[in-house]
């Protein structure tokens, strides 16, 4: 039994939070396993519920996850991110020039933007894109998606904090049939 107390929007997992539902986890699993990018971001480990399950699963693609509080991510976290070869926690401000450079170097990746403040975030790594690079977020809602398992949605990301992608002639915006029922969006960088 878990000693975590539930929370709408998010499941639960060997007493690590995993901030999606279980929906939404496996909409992004596949779509990561589609794409097989070389590099997936994970802008905002926090506990790491995210981590402890992708990196398993995720053979063959490098995981970059950065959180600015490393002292939160779980130690079983902690021992997959040892334990892979293929990723690494950055415990780092998102926002800082060491990140920029890191992120800035990786070709043919996915930035999931999924931390505190996913406004600044698209806003931020949106520059770090590469041609054919992917940037998402978590925690969208447009006021009329029916998300799976959510009742009520306390969006973090709105229309109007994205439009800066959805107008600019560098992204296009991943078809939304993918991401059917979750809090997910993406674009892709053209080129």
């Amino acid at each position: 039994m878990s000693r975590l107390a539930p929370v709408m929007g998010t499941e639960i997992v060997d007493d690590i939070r995993l901030g999606h539902t279980w929906d939404e986890y496996y909409v992004l699993e596949n779509f990561i396993k589609t794409q097989k990018p070389l590099w997936f971001i994970e802008v905002g480990v926090h506990e790491g519920g995210l981590s402890y399950k992708l990196i398993p699963e995720l053979s063959g693609i490098n995981y970059l996850g950065i959180e600015i509080n490393c002292g939160i991510v779980r130690p079983a976290v902690k021992d997959i991110y040892t334990h892979y070869f293929n990723a690494e926690l950055m415990c780092s401000n998102c926002f800082s020039s060491t990140v920029a450079i890191k992120v800035s170097e990786k070709k043919n990746k996915i930035i999931y933007c999924d931390g505190g403040n996913k406004v600044k975030e698209l806003q931020h790594f949106k520059h770090m894109c590469h041609p054919g690079d992917i940037i998402m977020s978590h925690d969208f809602w447009d006021g009329d998606r029916k998300i799976k398992g959510v009742d009520e949605i306390h969006p973090e990301v709105l229309p109007m904090d994205v439009l800066h992608l959805d107008v600019s002639d560098d992204f296009v915006r991943l078809d939304e049939t993918i991401f059917k029922n979750t809090r997910i969006i993406g674009w892709k960088k053209n080129g």
